[in-house]
């Protein structure tokens, strides 16, 4: 980095690309210069690497000599990936999402037990080893009548599977016990026809939307689900309480409003914010191919929202590397 842009404050970006990405990532860029940063977003974080403590890119760009790092790309997430994120704080980076929170959000498990542990709505769960005994597992349905196993990271409902009978899921060990260490399971709520999405960033509402399912429970839209305005209401406190109970900054939470007991439930505070919808929907890949309803219109805040955090954090010398 050149002397000149020393004296200058300076961000790295590392946003997703598909769902017309770029947009967004370019209308950043725009924002942060204005407000005086040196952009840098022209890498690939898989291929970075550390040295002496140091991330460098694939090219040599030292990235621990910039201020801050705001990240958003749940698809190439991956275990390489998050020691370049813990390894960029260390060196006294500022990571948005910081690492604590992003990963205790994407830890399924630890995720549940930090809410319920708070006193917010989330399905029973539990975590079994692969030698759990049977009769564990039969007491489970004869509590709960179903559940849905979840990986314990990753997204888009990716592996996430509901079982409705104990033998089926003592199978399911079976089979994959050489593999799989553990199963983190939670009971499965009946919701109807709708989900909730609600957005939140700096402690603050962004916006929120339903998506319709297809599936026979799942309402991703990688499932088939169907997005659908939302007028918000109660679900916007769970949300925001979730959000700060696992300190994160940025995240879509998912929920789902029980039929049995007409209470939201918290099925996931996800890692990152969600996609920047109106530019998707252009895009037409996940989402028609469209021109955004106003009700979805909150794009523009959320990027000044994430500009002006960053405008906001404090000065590099201020800050110490994580303990």
């Amino acid at each position: 980095m050149s002397t000149s842009a020393r004296s200058r404050r300076s961000v790295v970006l590392w946003m997703y690309e598909n769902d017309n990405g770029h947009i967004p990532r370019q209308k950043l860029c725009e924002l942060l210069e204005e407000k005086g940063f040196v952009v840098f977003s022209d890498f690939d974080m898989r291929q970075c690497h550390v040295i002496s403590g140091k991330v460098y890119t694939a090219c040599g760009r030292c990235l621990s000599d910039f201020d801050a790092l705001f990240h958003m790309n749940a698809d190439e997430q991956s275990p390489y990936q998050a020691d370049i994120l813990r390894a960029l704080q260390d060196s006294g980076v500022a990571v948005v999402n910081e690492c604590v929170s992003f990963f205790n959000c994407r830890d399924k498990f630890k995720a549940n037990q930090l809410l319920r542990l708070h006193g917010v709505n989330v399905p029973d769960s539990a975590l079994l080893g692969s030698q759990i005994d049977a009769a564990v597992i039969h007491q489970l349905f004869a509590r709960w009548g179903s559940l849905v196993y979840k990986p314990r990271s990753g997204h888009g409902a990716v592996g996430v599977m509901r079982f409705v009978a104990a033998e089926q899921f003592i199978d399911f060990i079976q089979a994959t016990a050489h593999f799989l260490g553990d199963y983190y399971v939670e009971q499965f709520i009946e919701f109807g026809e709708y989900d909730c999405r609600v957005e939140i960033f700096n402690g603050e509402l962004m916006g929120g939307y339903s998506r319709k399912k297809k599936h026979s429970f799942k309402t991703n839209i990688s499932a088939g689900g169907e997005m659908t305005p939302r007028i918000l209401g109660g679900e916007v406190e769970v949300a925001l309480k979730a959000a700060q109970v696992l300190g994160i900054n940025g995240t879509i939470v998912d929920m789902v409003q029980s039929t049995a007991d007409g209470q939201f439930y918290v099925l996931e505070v996800n890692p990152l914010l969600g996609i920047f919808v109106e530019s998707a929907m252009r895009a037409g890949t996940k989402m028609p191919d469209t021109e955004p309803d106003e009700r979805y219109s909150y794009d523009r805040l959320k990027l000044d929202s994430i500009a002006s955090y960053i405008d906001a954090l404090p000065a590099r010398q201020s800050r110490l590397p994580t303990p």
